[in-house]
């Protein structure tokens, strides 16, 4: 994301798109407050791999709504100026990232296709870190639940934890059932807490493509 006029791209793209011959170097696709979402930053994110595994990510519609969210949560993170990661974290990152190309060249090309540049590939890396460790902070002992709501999740949802016709002992499946019950909860926090920022942000969808 950047922090440029959005006013701006969107004369650039539209401009650009009535030339004759001219190819659309950038859309505007949102505006979070200050900050815009561009069709670079959806390819981006698709093409590093910056989505996380969790999130649906299948359309350049659920992209954008990622990055939105993102921002939303970035918005609130910069407020409580939590700390930059550790440079080591974001090398071993990037490296993961580079690791997915079949070599340098490649990698390159990406960069080049999307827009990007390495640094400021490591900066969304380190502004996703941030928001990794802010939303654990907050959420992560909240979501937990005790043994016994743990075991009444166990009792009320027996398909889960049924294989071959057989419901697996609660000794065996207790720490699955644990883990299954603090993500459903950390989910829904954070579902909660994004709705609460964006009703207190401005955010203004330009262009959704229909992909």
């Amino acid at each position: 994301m950047r922090n440029t006029s959005p006013v701006l791209l969107a004369v650039v793209a539209v401009g650009l798109g009535h030339l004759a011959g001219a190819e659309v170097i950038d859309r505007v696709l949102a505006v979070v407050n200050s900050q815009v979402v561009t069709l670079s930053d959806v390819r981006a994110a698709q093409t590093f791999s910056l989505v996380p595994a969790t999130t649906p990510a299948e359309t350049t519609n659920d992209v954008l709504a990622y990055l939105v969210n993102r921002q939303l949560m970035l918005s609130e993170v910069d407020r409580y100026s939590a700390p930059a990661p550790a440079s080591a974290l974001l090398d071993r990152r990037m490296a993961q990232i580079r690791s997915t190309f079949p070599g340098a060249a490649q990698y390159e090309q990406a960069l080049a296709g999307t827009a990007m540049t390495e640094g400021r590939l490591r900066n969304v890396i380190a502004d996703n870190v941030r928001i990794e460790t802010y939303v654990d902070q907050r959420f992560g002992a909240a979501a937990q639940p005790t043994s016994e709501e743990v075991q009444r999740y166990y009792l009320e949802h027996p398909a889960v934890f049924t294989q071959d016709g057989r419901l697996a002992p609660f000794d065996d499946v207790q720490v699955q059932a644990q883990e299954r019950l603090a993500a459903e909860r950390r989910r829904a926090l954070i579902t909660d807490w994004l709705d609460r920022l964006r009703r207190r942000a401005s955010v203004t969808t330009l262009l959704t493509p229909g992909r």
